[in-house]
């Protein structure tokens, strides 16, 4: 599958998801909020599975975390949020894993700026969450700010960087809109800008890890 065809099928299922979720369509994000990330899953692996190598097959990892976790928010039952929670935290740690394979030099502007945003949003939902949820949401913030961070400081060529930190970045942003949205107060468009954001940020950092062996 070509980047350019993927592309076109990846974001007609987006469009598709976030419809359905903005005029309260269920069966329609059942159906397509898991085809998200299983796409990224397919097309990442077509492109590599000549050469695939460790840090490949952790990003499908990733990939497939993503995906679980989307499934359990999806539900919408709050049984399920710390079961999405705990998928996205694999997540985040395989990316950390993978960034840190490329480590270059440290970023002292980014770490600043990227905990300061994560201690904004937890000063935003602190007083709301209960107790048996507060210990896994800090650690999910902490985990995220560190893969930022790495993505930040990942030594590669200029566009792989660059499409990897705004994915990253990107992934951020959408998972404090839903902290915000579920812990403090109700964020106008939910779905488009929570699936807008994330959205993006997986499309970029696969395709930006991707071009580091262009």
């Amino acid at each position: 599958m070509s980047p350019r065809i993927f592309t076109i099928i990846f974001f007609t299922i987006s469009t598709l998801e976030i419809l359905a979720g903005t005029f309260g369509f269920r069966e329609g994000v059942y159906l397509t909020k898991p085809l998200i990330m299983l796409s990224i899953g397919i097309f990442y692996y077509s492109q590599r599975k000549e050469k695939l190598d460790t840090q490949d097959r952790i990003m499908l990892v990733a990939f497939f975390f993503s995906m679980l976790g989307d499934i359990f928010l999806m539900l919408g039952k709050e049984e399920y949020f710390p079961l999405g929670l705990g998928s996205f935290l694999i997540t985040q740690l395989c990316l950390i894993r993978v960034f840190l394979s490329q480590k270059g030099k440290a970023n002292i502007v980014a770490r600043i700026a990227i905990f300061v945003l994560g201690g904004i949003v937890f000063s935003f939902i602190k007083n709301q969450i209960n107790s048996g949820l507060l210990i896994p949401v800090i650690v999910y913030l902490l985990a995220i700010s560190v893969m930022a961070i790495c993505a930040s400081e990942r030594n590669v060529n200029s566009e792989s960087y660059r499409m990897v930190l705004m994915g990253a970045v990107l992934f951020m942003i959408s998972d404090s809109l839903i902290a915000i949205d579920k812990f403090a107060s109700p964020i106008p468009y939910p779905t488009l800008l929570i699936m807008g954001t994330y959205i993006f940020a997986q499309y970029f950092i696969s395709f930006g890890f991707l071009k580091r062996i262009d």
